[in-house]
Formats: structure tokens, sequence, C-alpha cells
């Protein structure tokens, strides 16, 4: 529904603007039922002063006509506005906004003005982590299929009349487990599935006790992070790295300090030398967010070395580990600990599709039950319903037949993006792209990759700059995805990318 109507019946009649899909208060309508949206956009429209007092509306022929809905539907929304106050209907004269919508609703004075509202007219006060969100690079729209989004996998490949089977056997279950308050740390029979799985997979050494289930892997690590350290403590980040983890870990109170990525991975040494103190290591060895290298096994057992002796704890994040195309697959970190000082985080956001809000993180016997109480003061518990299903869809071997199935579809996308970028020449160095789901595609002349970035933007194709994923100033890049973008997708979009490579060349 574009617009609520367009044309001037009578003098009396008032023209609404298009507002393209979001109500006055920003609210994604597209959703909703159509009399709803009706309602709702109208409603926008009375209180923003588009619909000024005393104006007449269309009758409810005219306006289902001009929106090309049934008349029921009109109706309901004006019965509706009638019902709350917006509207007056007079008998045998038609439908007119109310001459002051419903106190509750009524915009604040100084609407054209927010902040002088506050004291001293001056912007609202926010902490330090709030405004440390504004370097978040999210908080966008993020179509499937669009090249080239970073660890999005593509839809085509899941499932879905099987996972549909698995949630209606899992809602006719007798008995009210799946439907009542569950147990924070998860399901049991998804915790079994997910140490079976992850123990065949990536060597991950635990029981179905140590395996907490929760909506991502950025709850797992803030939570970790919370339990192993202290607010003001210093913690390890990659260099470029993640930057919700980044975040989350500055929601902990923890100070960060980067650590930069070599060719063999997280740089110990380089680690302390700038920050000795550190209590925390936040690695991703098996596939480096975002450049793609490995963790070489000498920094690896040095790393363990250092939890070990320091009594240090490392948040292993294997956010695509089961994705590797060439080469022997390397074994988690948490395989090689003996300490019991690595907390491995894993994800079915990634593998399964996004909205499925399952993770997971396998935790030292000595932290699962204070992981367990975290869990359940963060939000209770996960959807009881969806770990019924997953437990099944993992023991059944459904996850198995759809990670081979991926898995050889990601690689066929993989060398299309590679090859697609050997149009660029010179332009571009790619880097390690033996496993995941995304490379980095290293810019080998001074630029701004921002620029380029939002410059594809523009045009619909999705790339993400190495910049803003670094602590410190470094060489250009841009972060490129391929999993849900099919071959002829990724070399159409390489297009749009090219040209926006040339152009800042040629600046």
């Amino acid at each position: 529904m574009r617009a609520i109507w367009r044309p001037m019946r009578n003098k009396s009649s008032v023209a609404i603007a298009d507002v393209a899909g979001l109500d006055v208060e920003g609210r994604d309508l597209d959703a909703q039922p159509l009399g709803v949206r009706v309602f709702e956009r109208l409603r926008g429209a009375i209180l923003d002063g588009g619909l000024a007092a005393g104006s007449r509306l269309p009758s409810s022929r005219v306006m289902a006509l001009d929106l090309s809905v049934s008349r029921n539907t009109v109706e309901w929304a004006y019965a509706q506005l009638v019902a709350e106050g917006y509207v007056n209907r007079r008998q045998g004269a038609g439908s007119f906004v109310a001459d002051a919508p419903p106190s509750r609703d009524r915009p604040p004075k100084a609407a054209s003005a927010p902040h002088e509202r506050h004291a001293a007219g001056s912007p609202r006060a926010l902490s330090a982590w709030a405004r440390s969100l504004r370097t978040y690079p999210g908080h966008r729209a993020i179509s499937l299929g669009t090249a080239f989004t970073p660890s999005l996998p593509s839809l085509e490949f899941f499932p879905r009349a099987v996972w549909g089977r698995l949630m209606r056997e899992a809602m006719r279950r007798p008995g009210p487990e799946l439907w009542a308050y569950g147990p924070s740390n998860g399901l049991m029979e998804l915790r079994a599935a997910i140490a079976a799985q992850v123990a065949a997979a990536r060597g991950v050494r635990c029981s179905a006790e140590q395996v907490v289930v929760t909506t991502s892997t950025q709850q797992a690590l803030e939570m970790a992070a919370r339990l192993v350290t202290d607010p003001g403590d210093t913690a390890w980040v990659e260099d470029p790295g993640y930057v919700p983890s980044r975040l989350g870990l500055v929601a902990a109170g923890l100070q960060v300090a980067g650590v930069p990525i070599d060719a063999e991975g997280f740089d110990l040494r380089a680690a302390l030398g700038s920050a000795p103190q550190a209590r925390l290591a936040v690695v991703t060895p098996s596939h480096q967010y975002p450049l793609g290298v490995e963790m070489s096994q000498a920094r690896r057992e040095a790393l363990l070395a250092w939890a070990r002796d320091r009594q240090g704890w490392i948040l292993e994040d294997d956010y695509d580990g089961d994705y590797r195309y060439s080469g022997r697959p390397l074994a988690a970190l948490q395989a090689m600990d003996r300490a019991g000082r690595v907390i491995y985080v894993g994800t079915f956001n990634k593998t399964l599709f996004p909205g499925v809000r399952t993770a997971f993180a396998v935790v030292p016997e000595d932290l699962v039950q204070p992981m367990i109480d975290a869990k359940h003061v963060a939000d209770g518990h996960n959807a009881t319903l969806s770990q019924a299903a997953l437990a099944e869809f993992i023991a059944a071997g459904h996850f198995a037949t759809h990670l081979r199935r991926t898995r050889a579809a990601y690689d066929e996308r993989r060398l299309a993006l590679i090859e697609a970028l050997g149009t660029l020449g010179d332009s571009v160095r790619i880097g390690p792209s033996d496993g995941g789901m995304h490379l980095t595609a290293h810019l080998t002349f001074p630029c701004d990759d921002r620029a380029i970035a939002a410059a594809c933007g523009r045009r619909g194709v999705e790339v993400r700059a190495l910049s803003a994923y670094r602590m410190a100033p470094g060489p250009p890049g841009l972060v490129l995805g391929y999993a849900s973008a099919s071959p002829s997708r990724i070399r159409s979009a390489m297009g749009v990318l090219r040209e926006a490579v040339a152009q800042a060349r040629a600046v």
C-alpha cells in the first residue's frame, strides 16, 4: 500500500503524502494486517497535522477504490478511529477528523525542538558505552541474497519442509514441557545433540552439561566475559576484528586492547607488549574475522600457555568453523586446552538461518552454574519449541546433510567471487579464502574504503569497508560475503564494485 490516497475527490477531502511503508512513529507496517495499516497511517496523518481537525474523510467506498482494498477493510479502520477518538461520524454527513487527538497522543509542545525539554537545553546525557555504539557498523536493513553481505547464509538451501514438520511434531508433544518456562541452559536433548556435533566436527571435548544455549554468539561472549572478569579489567581483542564483540566487552565494563593480526593470526607477543595485564583474550582462530587467516599451531600453543600460566581466559568464537573448502580442517582451540581456560562459542544463526536465534557456549565445568545463572538473568531461556525442533534436526542427520549441501554451494560461490575479483586486476589482493563465508580483498592503492562501500551501497550492493573493523589505522580493504548470493548475482554485483574501485583509483 503505497499511500492513503492521492486524488482530491472534493474540496473537503484531504490528500495524504506517500509514506512508503512507515507511519509517523517509524514502525514497519508492511507486516501488519491491511486494516491495521490503513488505521495506523490515518492516525499518523491526524497526529502530525496532515489531516487537520474538522477535515472530512472520503467515504469508505471511495477510499477502498483508491487503495484497491475491500470496503470492509476501510470500514474496520474507520470504526477503530472512531472508537479511539480520532474521528467523529455524523449521520448523513460523513466522517470528520476530531477537533483534538486523544490526550495520551498529543504531541509535546516542543516537538520541533526535541532537546529543549531537557535541562539547560542540552542533549540528554548518554553513557560512554552508548556513545561507543556510534562506531558499530550494523543497524542496517539486510536483504537476503544481496551481494556481498558477510556471514549471511543462503535460505534457498534450507529444508523448510523438514523444519516445518519438526516444529509441528514438537507442538504435538503431550504435556506442558515445551509450552512452559524452560531450563535456562537449554533443553537437555538439544545440549546433548550440540555436544555430539561439536565433538565430531570440531574436536571439542565436552559433556552435554557443559553446553549452555544462548540466542547468539554475542550474548554468549558478553555473558562469559562478565563471569571471568571484573569492570576495569583488560581484554585483548583482534584488530581488525568483530566490532559487536568489542562493544559487548565495553558493555561489561572492560578496557579493550587491540592486538594486530598477521599471517599467523593473533600475535601474543604484541599483545603482551601493549597490555601485559590483560585477563581475557577474544579470538577467532579457525577463520579470523574479517581477515580470514588461521591461527598457527605455534600461536595456539603460546596463547594456551599464557592462559594456563597467568590464569587468563580465552573466548573462542568459532562462528563459521563448519565451512572449509581445502586443506585439513583444524580442530578447535578448545580441543587443545588441558587447563580448562577456553570458553568455546558456536552458532546456528549462520549455518541455518538468522531467525533461528540459537547459539551456544561450551564452558569449563566450574563455570557451568555461573553461566546458567547469567543466562537466567539475561533473558531466562531460549524458545523451547524451536530448541526441540533443532535437537531432532541435528540428531536425525538433517544438520549434517545441510552442511554438506551448503558447503558445496558456498565453495562454488567462493570460486565465482575469486574469479570475479580477478577483473579488478592489480587493484586488489585477495586474502585467505580456504574457509568460511566471506573473504577480504585488500586494496593495493591509497583510498577511502568506506567511500567505496558507500558508493556500492547506493546501487544496492552490500560491501563492508575493512577500516570499519579496525581500532588502529591500517591499509584499506573490502570485506565481501559470498554465501548468500548466487554466482550470477556475484558476477553482476562485481560490475558495480569494479566501477566504484575504478572511480576511487582515479581520484
